[in-house]
């Protein structure tokens, strides 16, 4: 069967594409783009009216390309001959003496499928929940099959660069206004769009069509200085070559014809198959969409099916679990004590979702689905018959116990998932009428966009909670990671270390704000004190005091951490290092706080990014030392996926593979003789490394 196969419907003399290559979804390989060729030129050949373009599978239009099959053996030469190829079956079929329109059926376009239906069609007609986008970034890689020369022509200028550096995918409300895209019923898309084509005879091509305005009116200036204002923001770390990339084929399109513009996107983009850091973000994309559902391996057969589920606590977190779940057919009952707060809550989340709706991002179907999914209330006793119940209240052992105890008391078989960062399940079990339903489902903020899901298994959890917590996370769409019991976990233990290490530079001397620029420059998407303001100082601090206590002598609360806390620097989002929300501002008036440590010498930027980023990988390394974390595939994920470490990388693994066992052992304890600073100590799994001869390759 061809993937892309020919049919001509002899009373119209419009011939339909249909597009369905082999897989669960459509992607771009050498065999899709000989056969987009040959049904290209048939068309020429049989004199058509037209083209209608369409999908064979249910869910997928195409979506991008089969980057196995690229970098399968690939060399430069050969990587160069398949990007060109690709944009030539475009240019082809652009050119072609007759009009091209696809059709969309809730389906999704991404990359060099999103790339077709812009550079290619004419017009798209789409039933609405289709969404469509240019993810490349993602992945390490950018848009070059004509993405960065084409989208602007239906977006306009400002909203294809947001689209692109921002890999964001939305649906196809987004692009109603745009004039390309006609939104409407699925059973109307047919007789439309031959009535489109019939309609539009000698239409030319807008990408080749001089007279084509582009809805961004501003000048070249205009663009040239938001490119640069994007530029500085994006390549503040060295190690997002894609970026830079991304944003040279963006200002090439400034001043070069579009045939050159887009011919320039396969110079940058070929360097970027074989550049260390795209290929660990390659890699990482593979291992989160082909080993990430394989890694926690429970059997079915012994979890109950979650067809209700209750979330205790309306607050933030618990408005995200529930709205996640409710999103994927599961109803949900949102519980809380307080009435008043528990219907201020929902209205919250009406709120959200209606905002989505607006800005395109969502169907108005979808969120009426999502709230026909909710409701709500005070009662224990209407738990009876759940069998999940979720909680996640603040950080209060007694009153996580007490809500345990509630709960079994009206429904003892309900699997029951504390959302706690920190505290064991060990702890929170002990003394519960059936201490083996107790797991941790540990979810992140913001719940619906963060897809990592840490399932705790606490020392006499059952399987079947185990299973129940795991195909539950699953039905949610979430990537799991399953870990062991301790204090903090796997997660917060290593996210912690990264907050702490850098308030212990600023201690050291390292202004704050050069910290966080360092994070930045090393490849975190946030600096640690950026993190301590839009957490809240009040939370980390009762977070570190509880990990102190239990790590003694290696986790040390840093004397400023307390200071802070006293002077009241304490709430999310309240000024502290920075005076505004976009932390351009620097709060000076901190600097009284910062106690500094006497008898070290001030860091250079090299031992400050070191101190940050290898604080984070020992962590992670004593986490699998404690049994805590099981393997390298968890420890990257989790770490990547949970706790901002830097993609770029791949994850800690990878990254002590790269850089070596021994050289990463030997640094840490240069730095821990240096700056004095114990939670650097070399977890003891690099030692048993070492005695293996394990030097790299560690994943």
């Amino acid at each position: 069967m061809p993937e892309v196969a020919y049919l001509l419907d002899q009373a119209s003399n419009v011939a339909t594409f249909v597009i369905d290559t082999a897989g669960p979804v459509n992607t771009i390989g050498q065999q899709f783009v000989t056969d987009l060729e040959k049904s290209s030129a048939r068309a020429v050949r049989d004199g058509v009216l037209g083209v209608l373009i369409v999908s064979g599978k249910k869910k997928s239009f195409l979506d991008g390309a089969n980057l196995k099959e690229i970098l399968a053996g690939a060399t430069p030469q050969i990587a160069r001959q398949i990007v060109q190829r690709y944009q030539d079956s475009l240019a082809f079929l652009a050119k072609c003496p007759f009009p091209v329109v696809a059709a969309l059926d809730g389906q999704t376009a991404l990359g060099g499928g999103f790339e077709l239906l812009l550079w290619a069609c004419d017009h798209v007609f789409s039933s609405p929940g289709s969404r469509m986008g240019l993810p490349e970034v993602s992945v390490g890689l950018f848009p070059a099959g004509g993405g960065t020369q084409t989208l602007k022509r239906v977006v306009g200028f400002k909203t294809a660069v947001d689209m692109i550096t921002t890999a964001r995918v939305g649906g196809v409300d987004a692009f109603a206004n745009s004039g390309v895209f006609t939104i409407c019923a699925a059973s109307e898309m047919k007789s439309r769009a031959i009535r489109w084509i019939e309609q539009n005879q000698g239409i030319v091509n807008r990408n080749y069509d001089p007279n084509y305005e582009e809805p961004d009116s501003s000048s070249p200036e205009d663009k040239q200085v938001l490119l640069n204002r994007v530029r500085f923001r994006y390549t503040i770390s060295p190690y997002r070559p894609y970026l830079v990339a991304a944003i040279d084929a963006l200002e090439a399109g400034l001043s070069l014809p579009f045939e050159e513009a887009v011919r320039k996107e396969v110079d940058l983009f070929v360097p970027l198959l074989f550049h260390e850091n795209s290929r660990n973000k390659i890699d990482l994309f593979f291992l989160v969409t082909s080993l990430g559902p394989k890694l926690v391996r429970v059997d079915p057969s012994k979890a109950v099916n979650v067809d209700k589920l209750a979330v205790i606590g309306s607050g933030l977190m618990g408005q995200g679990i529930a709205q996640v779940a409710a999103d994927k057919g599961i109803k949900t009952t949102l519980i809380d004590i307080d009435e008043a707060k528990v219907k201020a809550s929902l209205k919250t989340m009406t709120d959200t979702l209606e905002e989505l709706v607006s800005r395109g991002r969502w169907s108005q179907a979808r969120k009426d689905s999502v709230l026909a999914n909710l409701s709500w209330t005070t009662e224990y006793s209407d738990l009876k018959d759940v069998p999940l119940v979720i909680e996640c209240v603040f950080e209060d052992l007694g009153l996580k116990r007490k809500i345990l105890a509630q709960v079994q008391a009206v429904n003892p078989n309900a699997v029951f998932a504390s959302n706690t960062s920190t505290i064991p399940m060990s702890e929170i079990s002990a003394g519960a009428k059936k201490p083996e339903q107790v797991v941790g489902m540990h979810y992140f903020s913001p719940v619906p966009l963060m897809p990592l899901l840490e399932v705790i298994q606490g020392p006499v959890s059952s399987k079947a909670a185990v299973a129940t917590a795991v195909t539950a996370g699953r039905a949610m769409g979430k990537t799991i990671i399953l870990v062991g019991d301790g204090p903090g976990f796997y997660t917060s233990r290593t996210f912690g270390n990264f907050v702490m290490n850098g308030i212990r530079l600023a201690e050291l001397g390292v202004s704050p704000w050069d910290v966080d620029l360092l994070a930045l420059q090393v490849g975190f998407p946030q600096g640690p004190l950026h993190i301590y303001g839009t957490t809240g100082g009040s939370v980390i601090y009762h977070a570190s005091s509880f990990m102190a206590q239990r790590f003694p002598g290696r986790m040390n609360i840093p004397a400023t951490l307390a200071r802070l806390y006293e002077a009241d620097y304490v709430g999310a989002g309240k000024p502290c290092f920075y005076l505004d929300s976009r932390k351009m501002t620097r709060d000076e008036s901190v600097l009284q706080h910062i106690v500094r440590v006497e008898g070290c010498p001030v860091p250079t930027d090299q031992e400050a990014k070191d101190v940050l980023l290898l604080g984070m990988v020992n962590e992670a390394f004593w986490c699998l030392s404690d049994g805590v974390i099981k393997d390298y595939f968890s420890m990257d994920l989790g770490a990547v996926l949970g706790i901002g470490f830097p993609d770029c990388w791949h994850g800690p693994a990878r990254y002590v593979s790269l850089k070596g066992v021994s050289d990463v052992k030997a640094r840490l304890e240069e730095l821990v003789a240096k700056f004095n600073m114990p939670a650097l100590r070399p977890a003891p799994e690099f030692d048993r490394l070492i005695a293996c001869g394990l030097e790299s390759s560690l994943i």
